[in-house]
């Protein structure tokens, strides 16, 4: 990695530590704040230069997949037996299309019976030979989003970027606390996709630095043992202190056998993947996993 990157990631680490959230551009490339952003709500990790997003024609790239779709289970919470598209939430989507465009440029869209699937890439930082692949399902009839990150370069396939600030079990994205109400379904799709920009971003400077900048969720104490440096905001409600600071002691004191058996038993096996119809869809990008396909097996 250039001194240049390097040192770019390292600022924007620096001010989400501070609680100063950096700006989303064009492309999914990340920018540090000047000036600095009012800290927001805890969880949200999202700031948007409104300014670069200018409007883009209306024409739209549709690919349709085949094959009719059944109602999904697993991560998909169960609903009717036929389950009715929420014409609404799909015209938002549709309408939306044309901003998701001009954002994230190089979009691509498949529409299914009861969904939507999108194709995005970021940038992140300007320089930077690897970049951010999301892959992300918009279920109409559950009114349920879903998406995975793989890091892409020039040299080498798709690789998740995970485990940690995934779901179980299915290893989607989990790039802001759901009771915070940093994003809910229908909001903007663009404003979205920013936040997984810099759910990735952070990765980026886990994998270089070995630490998660700014604040964190982490309910678990024995995920928190497993994954949290004492340096790190803590996961827990407190997340102003550093995880040394806060519940570190009190983690490390509990009964580490009863905590790791609750959170296998909690957290889906306490392991993360993406189910393999996603893992071919990011390798193939032909045609992406029927709703269907998107089960706990």
């Amino acid at each position: 990695m250039e001194v240049t990157v390097k040192a770019a990631l390292q600022k924007i680490g620096r001010q989400l530590d501070e609680n100063i959230f950096p700006r989303v551009k064009s492309g999914g490339i990340v920018m540090p704040s000047e000036p600095a952003v009012s800290p927001l709500t805890l969880g949200v990790e999202k700031s948007y230069d409104k300014a670069s997003r200018q409007r883009r024609p209306k024409s739209r790239s549709w690919e349709r997949t085949s094959g009719g779709q059944r109602p999904a289970r697993g991560p998909w919470p169960p609903g009717q037996t036929a389950p009715v598209v929420r014409t609404g939430l799909q015209a938002q989507c549709e309408d939306e299309l044309n901003a998701v465009h001009e954002a994230y440029p190089g979009t691509r869209a498949w529409r299914q019976e009861e969904g939507l699937w999108l194709l995005t890439e970021s940038s992140l930082l300007p320089g930077l030979l690897q970049r951010a692949l999301f892959l992300t399902a918009i279920s109409f009839s559950r009114a349920i989003v879903r998406s995975w990150g793989f890091w892409e370069n020039f040299l080498a396939g798709p690789v998740w970027i995970g485990p940690r600030h995934t779901n179980f079990p299915d290893g989607s994205i989990c790039a802001f606390e759901p009771t915070d109400g940093t994003w809910v379904i229908g909001g903007s799709m663009v404003e979205l996709l920013d936040l997984y920009t810099l759910w990735a971003l952070r990765h980026l400077h886990l994998q270089v630095f070995g630490r998660w900048p700014g604040r964190q969720a982490v309910h678990y104490p024995y995920e928190r043992i497993l994954e949290l440096r004492e340096d790190e905001y803590c996961g827990c409600g407190k997340s102003d202190e550093l995880y040394g600071e806060c519940c570190r002691d009190k983690d490390l004191a509990r009964s580490q056998v009863a905590d790791a058996v609750h959170f296998i038993t909690c957290a889906a096996g306490g392991l993360r993947k993406p189910p393999d119809a996603v893992m071919r869809f990011a390798r193939e990008r032909i045609e992406p996993p029927r709703f269907s396909d998107l089960l706990v097996r």
